[in-house]
């Protein structure tokens, strides 16, 4: 793993952090980014500022996909999918959720990715580690995966 930030103490949307992604993210044809942290680090709200950033309308919600298990976005021509797998359980499917072949996803991002299980954990390209420090900051680490 090669550490592109370590310890960056900000906001989700904190133009510097969302730049960071767009500038090692953005340029690939596909990635899978792993967000990382606890329940309520802001792992969403990262998700939703980043989606932003990248020219998301305002006005479509970005919204936790806990209850649908993923929410797909279209910014200009590319398609994004946001996991949240806490609630994946025994039986679990990427291929019934259609994850591998709905859509040709530029951006999948994916929440609690290690709920699915072995056999159906999407590999990340990039991981983000979220670390709650108040209620306006996190410390964020960033890594490729190479």
């Amino acid at each position: 793993m090669r550490i592109i930030a370590k310890d960056l103490i900000c906001g989700e949307a904190d133009q510097k952090l969302l730049e960071l992604l767009r500038s090692e993210l953005e340029p690939l044809p596909r990635y899978t980014l792993w967000l990382c942290g606890e329940m309520g680090a802001g792992k969403t709200s990262l998700v939703r500022a980043f989606l932003y950033s990248l020219g998301l309308s305002d006005r479509t919600p970005v919204v936790s996909p806990t209850y649908t298990i993923m929410n797909e976005y279209k910014v200009g021509s590319d398609w994004y999918a946001h996991l949240d797998l806490y609630r994946a359980s025994q039986g679990f499917s990427l291929d019934e959720l259609g994850v591998n072949d709905i859509r040709p996803f530029k951006g999948i991002l994916v929440e609690w990715p290690e709920q699915a299980g072995e056999a159906e954990m999407l590999p990340p390209t990039h991981k983000i580690f979220i670390e709650t420090i108040s209620m306006e900051e996190r410390s964020y680490t960033f890594a490729a995966c190479d």
